[in-house]
């Protein structure tokens, strides 16, 4: 799932909230403001929402020292709708990213967070790898752990 960070100011109260959505830009509120931090990473999707909040606390801080202004940090999913995040603080908006980062599918090679798109090296082990570069270091080290068992075998009958 995609995380889209924004910087919003909330209708009708003007809550100023750097906005971390699941689902990507399609579930982000529609107040959001032009991209002012995009060298921070402002308006960007990222795979793994952890990075989506550090992204989101280091806007924040940039936000409220040019402006002087409180900002928060809300987290969530419009599913396509206006709906306002509750704002959260960094240690609130930290444990909501590990929380939705556990429960993300994770590569079988290198596990790291999938992407849209999945690899397979074979239709019987169910693996699944978030890149064709994963699936050749998989397949490489089956190849050399059967190798490996060959070699032993080899050398059990000959004893």
């Amino acid at each position: 799932m995609p995380y889209f960070v924004s910087r919003q100011c909330y209708w009708p109260d003007g809550r100023n909230v750097v906005e971390v959505a699941s689902g990507g830009l399609d579930y982000a509120n529609p107040d959001m403001l032009v991209a002012k931090y995009p060298r921070l990473g402002e308006g960007e999707t990222y795979k793994d929402p952890r990075e989506a909040v550090q992204v989101a606390i280091a806007v924040a801080r940039a936000w409220r020292l040019d402006s002087g202004k409180k900002i928060a940090i809300g987290t969530g999913c419009t599913m396509g709708f206006t709906m306002p995040f509750e704002a959260s603080s960094q240690k609130e908006a930290l444990a909501w990213a590990d929380r939705a980062y556990e429960k993300l599918p994770k590569c079988d090679g290198c596990e790291g967070v999938m992407g849209k798109e999945s690899w397979s090296a074979d239709d019987w082990s169910g693996e699944e790898f978030c890149s064709d570069r994963c699936v050749t270091k998989a397949m490489e080290f089956n190849e050399a752990e059967e190798a490996k068992i060959r070699a032993q075998e080899m050398e059990m009958e000959e004893s």
